[in-house]
């Protein structure tokens, strides 16, 4: 007991008295230092919400479950209504013409109606060409990717129709338009309308394919499985080199698509 007692006195001794508690958290709090202030994280360059395709995984715990042992793949994501992004008819590969095409392209502004990219069966046969601007079928006339399956459809059952186009001419300058008539023809079963197409597919997270058009889920679905890859009808090359002559001079081969990745 004496003993004890000795190594007892002789701990306190060291130790010093006992303050009280209030001091003893204030010495802890000190010791702790100075808190960190918050660091301020580069924001993106574009506003994640309307530019980058971003589906939210559901959270497991805010509906009483446990979190998976392994991550499942985010589900696709088709909204109910999708802008029309092109139509197909009669070998016919159009799409709206509007003021960013009309001016990369070198057309008149303002103009109205569905471009062709590409021309072939019977549009081909036809006269028809890429480049072209439908602006009316018949009598029926052509200002958007729904007007063109309109009026489509009021000929669907002829074996004939004459297609009103603008056609520019590739000279330098200011674009010069001249419209023309072509007869479309289908030897048998009608000409059928036009079927529409909504845009391409794009993965959740991927940087915008093009110029700010509005939120990306109102042209596209966004996951994976919509289409083969790479496209079998227009097979994706890898993009070509780019030089460093292109840098020096800050040549941009394409519009802004996010880092040259």
């Amino acid at each position: 007991v004496v003993g004890l007692a000795v190594v007892l006195a002789l701990v306190i001794g060291r130790q010093g008295p006992v303050a009280p508690q209030a001091t003893n958290t204030q010495s802890q709090a000190v010791a702790a230092g100075p808190v960190a202030a918050p660091v301020a994280f580069p924001q993106p360059l574009y506003p994640q919400a309307a530019n980058v395709a971003m589906p939210v995984e559901p959270d497991p715990a805010a509906g009483g479950g446990t979190a998976p042992a392994t991550e499942s793949p985010l589900p696709n994501f088709v909204p109910r209504k999708l802008k029309v992004f092109e139509g197909h008819w009669q070998g016919m590969d159009g799409r709206l013409m509007t003021e960013e095409l009309a001016r990369k392209l070198n057309y008149p502004r303002g103009l109205q109606g569905v471009l062709l990219g590409e021309v072939t069966l019977n549009a081909a046969f036809s006269g028809l060409l890429a480049g072209d601007v439908i602006v009316r079928i018949d009598d029926t006339p052509v200002t958007d990717i729904e007007s063109f399956k309109a009026a489509s459809r009021t000929v669907a059952n002829r074996s004939e129709a004459r297609i009103s186009v603008l056609r520019k001419d590739n000279r330098p300058g200011a674009p010069v338009v001249r419209k023309l008539t072509v007869v479309l023809r289908e030897a048998e079963g009608g000409l059928g309308f036009a079927q529409l197409e909504g845009a391409p597919m794009i993965l959740a997270g991927d940087p915008r394919p093009h110029g700010y058009r509005g939120a990306c889920t109102d042209c596209h679905p966004i996951g994976q499985g919509f289409e083969l890859t790479p496209d079998p009808d227009l097979i994706s090359l890898p993009p070509p080199t780019i030089t460093r002559d292109m840098v020096a001079r800050s040549v941009n081969p394409h519009e802004v698509r996010g880092p040259c990745e």
